[in-house]
């Protein structure tokens, strides 16, 4: 293999061999749905693209349900001013937001409730085309 091609397969390579960093609308969320779960926090993750958390919520009938919850990107969220120990793992909390559109346990976050008091992250969605394209709502959650 001559020498063009194998920088240019070492440029292409190197290319895609990063983290992805996708990023997406809320059109996966039914944001005309704002719920609420209480349960411990077993995941607070300042990663990239976007914070997660991960919430275990004992339901009324003592079953359990653990959500996966996304939010901001770091950078956003300390843009914000939003303090970083809001919450610690194994604490509980609540948790407003907007859940998946096809009833999984995914919802992006809004509100995060704990005994120090409540922090609202995202009062509501102000993306332009996130009710453009949009999935139907399978399985409405309460």
């Amino acid at each position: 293999m001559n020498r063009p091609a194998q920088v240019l397969i070492a440029a292409l390579t190197a290319g895609f061999s990063g983290a992805p960093h996708a990023h997406h609308s809320f059109a996966i969320y039914d944001i005309d749905n704002k719920i609420s779960r209480t349960g411990v926090l077993t995941l607070f993750e300042f990663t990239q693209p976007h914070i997660q958390l991960v919430l275990e919520a004992v339901l009324e009938d003592g079953s359990t349900e653990t959500w996966e919850i996304e939010s901001m990107a770091p950078r956003r969220w300390d843009s914000f001013e939003h303090p970083r120990d809001v919450a610690e793992v194994g604490e509980t909390v609540t948790i407003l937001g907007w859940p998946a559109r096809d009833g999984s346990d995914t919802m992006a976050l809004s509100t995060i409730i704990t005994e120090r008091g409540t922090t609202v992250i995202l009062e509501e969605v102000r993306q332009r085309r996130a009710r453009e394209d949009i999935p139907p709502v399978t399985i409405r959650r309460e």
